[in-house]
Order: C-alpha cells, then sequence, then structure tokens
C-alpha cells in the first residue's frame, strides 16, 4: 500500500521563503496601500474645503434680498415697479428675508417703503382676503355691536349664549359696517360655526 508521507522539513521551509519572496515582489500590497493613503488624503482635503465654505457663509457680511418701493395694501400682487433688489446686512436682517424673485407673489399684510421683504408675509393664494389667511385657517364673517376693531387686530371669539370662548387669536382682515372677517384656525372653526347657529358669536379684543 502507498503511504503519503510528510515532506522534510526543509522543503516547508523553502516554500514558506518562496511565499514570502512572492508577496514582497508582488505589487498589490503596494496598490493597496497607495489607494489608501490617497483616499485619506483626498477625504481630508474635502473636509477643508467644506470647512473653508461654512466659515465663508458663516461670516458673510451681506445677503442679497428685496425691499418694497411704496407703501402696499394687504393683498397686494407684488410687481416690479414695488421691488429693489438690494445688499441686506446679514446681522439684524430677518432669517426669513426672501432671497428669491418675489414678483407675482401676494402680501398677506400691508407693507412700508423700503421694508425688508419676507417669506412669512408672502403668499401665492390669489385674492385680497385669501392672501391674508394663514397656514391651516380660514375666514368667517361675524357681525358685531360696533365693537371698533380694525384690520391686524386679534381677536377671541365668544359663544354669545353662554359665554365660551371658541377660538383664540384670530386675525382681523376685514371690517364692514357692522361685520367684520376674520381668520380662524381649522380646529376651532367647527365650534365658531355651531355657536353662529343658535345664538352668535362676540369677538374681544386681546393685546
Amino acid at each position: 500500500m502507498f503511504e503519503l508521507g510528510r515532506p522534510p522539513l526543509e522543503t516547508l521551509r523553502a516554500t514558506i521563503s518562496g511565499a514570502r519572496v512572492t508577496i514582497r515582489r508582488s505589487r498589490w500590497p503596494r496598490f493597496v496601500l497607495t489607494a489608501a493613503v490617497g483616499l485619506g488624503l483626498g477625504l481630508w482635503l474635502v473636509g477643508i474645503y467644506d470647512s473653508a465654505t461654512t466659515a465663508r457663509a458663516q461670516w458673510q457680511t451681506h445677503i442679497d434680498g428685496w425691499v418694497v418701493t411704496r407703501d402696499l395694501e394687504a393683498g397686494a400682487t407684488l410687481g416690479a415697479d414695488d421691488l429693489a433688489p438690494t445688499l441686506l446686512p446679514t446681522a439684524g436682517t430677518p432669517r426669513d428675508a426672501t432671497l428669491r424673485d418675489p414678483v407675482g407673489l401676494t402680501l398677506r399684510d400691508s407693507m412700508a417703503t423700503g421694508e425688508i421683504v419676507r417669506d412669512g408675509r408672502l403668499t401665492s393664494a390669489s385674492g385680497r382676503l385669501a392672501a391674508q389667511l394663514g397656514e391651516a385657517t380660514g375666514a368667517l364673517t361675524i357681525a358685531t355691536d360696533k365693537t371698533p376693531l380694525m384690520p391686524g387686530d386679534l381677536v377671541d371669539l365668544h359663544g354669545l349664549i353662554d359665554g365660551a370662548r371658541l377660538a383664540t387669536d384670530a386675525s382681523v382682515i376685514a371690517v364692514d359696517e357692522g361685520f367684520v372677517t376674520v381668520a380662524v384656525a381649522d380646529q376651532q372653526i367647527r365650534a365658531v360655526i355651531q355657536s353662529l347657529t343658535v345664538g352668535g358669536v362676540v369677538p374681544v379684543l386681546v393685546g
């Protein structure tokens, strides 16, 4: 019977030595090391660039914004003649200052000459009253007992029968003879409508 014997010790040593020489001569380890060093250097340079860009943005002294060139009423649609592109100082400028061209958008409230145009005061809604509605609000018109209210006032709405407060901080957006139109939060409209059908609603001016 043929038996497989162990290779001589000298043969094993020669084989291991040959493998070591092959590894040393191979280009793959050096290639992998070079690629790793290059990748690390690239990531380091990208980090430096990003840090520099962030620093420039943080230390930027002016931004390109817009101001209105004349007094404008709430609901006005902005035209090219109503606006002037202006360099605004970063310090003291509202964070929501409009940076895009606002031509064609509508004002939620009135603005005076020279005021900075802000995203929160603009809407794409058409119509004077619709433009003054904020997010998640609807407009209701209620009768008033000659309460001296003006557009822009904030009122709480109370039920006429039981005096329960039905809505808070409703914004007055229009005043007519004996009536007032207010913007009411969506989640409060139902209670106001129900009270209007059974007795009425009283607006109470709040500070």
